[in-house]
């Protein structure tokens, strides 16, 4: 066995700084406004004291353990946000969903991320069981750089340890970044650990501070049952799993069946084109998703939430409903229809955070890769270019012919909407009375350009006249229909060429309607 422990020691930060927006605005106004929050020092506190502090406000010398006023006094800039643990629970639901992808076998875990500043432990990390997934994403080394890769694209950071069991790799990434040891040698790096990161409260580090044991050797030297009745027995079990003394079963994460994530910004957002940074991170979390359950998405929906001011004044989400061609699970094409749609959005209001909902998943195996470009690539292109339409225009906007089943050919098609799904009223076939769905075969060729209405021409010398004499070369194609809707046609078609050599499509009424015109028609032109 084969575990990774991933210990999220800025996740408070990290959860923050999420919500952060990259100055990627056409103009300088929205740039300043979007970079206001990412470019201030930031730090986390509870109701007495700074948590946890950023490079920059460090740098001013804000530290964990200051009061926050003594921070702000040196700092008049930092930016202070209050812990917020249940976001910080969902930042890490999140993150076991995404790492799904890499192993089936994840697992939320539980410490004191701030040391001596924290007293009851809550989760701050993940386990993962990867000896399975090794040979399939080319060995330990290149699945922990595919990992921190990943995360860094997320927006987090974490000390990442190795071990042959989940405990020893836990204590491993608290206690430093890329720290990992074999089966032979995990007993020997054990010892040299300090025996803080055993603890679990803040009365048990004081304890084995009292009794001078700074390292786990120290601890390993005395005696068991004094041990136990100073620190309790759950100290001694942990140390025991570490060393692989005892065994340590897991409760695996199962991931929601619909995706759901939402960011706070850390800034009020006025400008559409600003909230691209954060909605990549949201979209790389549901494409980590996704992976993992082996779908796709055909759409999904980013909320836009306002500030909200008193009761007559609450403002509903602005939502941005995107759909795609085909189903894809790809954050690069996701993202890039957000752009779009983004380019051509107008907020009502402040955008204070986005929350990205996703609910239709469709399975899509992994395909495999090809040497050369097969006959999809050209529809894929088209598949790719509407989509960007759609997400720029709006759905409607972006139409198609649909086929018809019935014989006249002024409703043998249909303009509707490209992604109308089977079934809806806009693709439902016309069809006649024997309710045929599928369209029918024409006997000679159709012409590409059918005019809007048939337009009625002379007859000389028993000859079609327009324009000049008509020669016919094809028919007749006798089509009749339409009894059943009173719109009764009886019609001969034929295909005619005028002295320019132009083909076109005339027909003769065959038995004209008492307020239809008799005689010749022409209907469409050859191209």
């Amino acid at each position: 066995m084969w575990w990774f422990g991933l210990f999220f020691d800025r996740l408070s930060l990290d959860v923050a700084r999420c919500g952060a927006t990259a100055p990627e605005a056409s103009d300088a106004a929205t740039a300043s406004a979007a970079a206001a929050g990412a470019t201030r020092p930031l730090a986390i506190c509870d109701r007495v004291q700074i948590l946890d502090a950023d490079d920059h406000a460090r740098a001013l010398g804000v530290a964990p353990g200051m009061k926050y006023a003594a921070a702000l006094a040196i700092a008049p800039a930092l930016l202070l946000r209050e812990r917020d643990h249940a976001g910080e629970e969902a930042a890490l639901r999140s993150l076991a969903a995404w790492a799904l992808q890499f192993t089936p076998a994840v697992s939320l875990q539980s410490d004191l991320p701030f040391d001596e500043l924290d007293d009851a432990a809550c989760p701050c990390g993940l386990l993962l069981e990867v000896a399975p997934s090794l040979r399939c994403f080319g060995g330990a080394d290149a699945l922990l750089a595919q990992l921190r890769q990943g995360l860094r694209v997320l927006g987090f950071s974490a000390r990442i340890g190795a071990a042959p069991n989940p405990a020893a790799a836990w204590l491993f990434a608290r206690h430093r970044d890329g720290l990992e040891a074999d089966e032979a040698r995990l007993e020997a790096a054990l010892r040299e650990l300090p025996t803080a990161l055993l603890a679990r409260s803040r009365a048990q580090r004081e304890t084995l501070a009292a009794i001078g044991a700074h390292r786990i050797d120290d601890l390993l030297a005395l005696p068991r049952a004094g041990l136990a009745r100073r620190c309790g027995h759950a100290l001694l079990d942990e140390l025991d799993r570490a060393l692989g003394r005892q065994p340590e079963p897991r409760r695996w994460f199962e991931a929601p069946e619909c995706f759901e994530a939402r960011i706070e910004l850390l800034a009020q957002i006025e400008h559409a084109e600003a909230l691209l940074f954060a909605g990549r991170r949201l979209l790389d979390r549901l494409a980590g998703w996704l992976a993992a359950r082996h779908c796709a998405v055909r759409g999904f929906e980013l909320h836009a939430e306002h500030e909200q001011g008193s009761a007559r004044e609450r403002r509903a989400d602005t939502l941005l409903a995107i759909r795609l061609a085909d189903p894809s699970r790809d954050s690069g094409r996701l993202c890039a229809l957000l752009r779009e749609r983004l380019a051509v959005t107008r907020l009502p209001a402040p955008v204070r955070a986005l929350r990205l909902h996703c609910s239709e998943i469709l399975s899509l195996p992994a395909t495999s890769a090809r040497l050369f470009p097969g006959t999809d690539a050209s529809r894929e292109s088209l598949a790719r270019l509407v989509e960007r339409l759609q997400a720029r225009l709006g759905p409607r906007q972006v139409q198609r012919l649909a086929l018809v089943a019935d014989h006249r050919p002024e409703i043998a098609y249909r303009v509707e909407a490209f992604d109308a799904p089977p079934g809806s009223p806009a693709s439902a076939p016309q069809s006649g009375p024997a309710g045929g769905s599928q369209p029918p075969v024409a006997n000679l060729p159709r012409p590409l350009w059918l005019l809007s209405e048939p337009i009625a021409i002379d007859e000389r010398n028993n000859r079609p006249w327009w324009h000049s004499a008509l020669t016919l070369l094809a028919g007749p194609e006798r089509i009749e229909g339409g009894w059943w809707d009173s719109s009764l046609v009886q019609r001969d078609y034929f295909i005619a060429e005028d002295e320019r050599h132009a083909l076109y499509w005339i027909y003769r009424e065959r038995l004209a309607p008492d307020d239809a015109r008799p005689g010749w028609f022409v209907h469409g032109r050859f191209g």
